[in-house]
């Protein structure tokens, strides 16, 4: 159970970098906004 990597723990990978992406996007979109 440990050799094989669980779903969850891609899905868990997957939707933390979707976030962190997102949360950078929102934070910096301004600035590339022009303002």
């Amino acid at each position: 159970m440990l050799r094989a990597i669980p779903w969850q723990r891609l899905a868990l990978t997957a939707l933390t970098l979707a976030s962190l992406a997102l949360l950078l996007y929102t934070l910096a979109a301004p600035e590339y906004d022009g303002g």
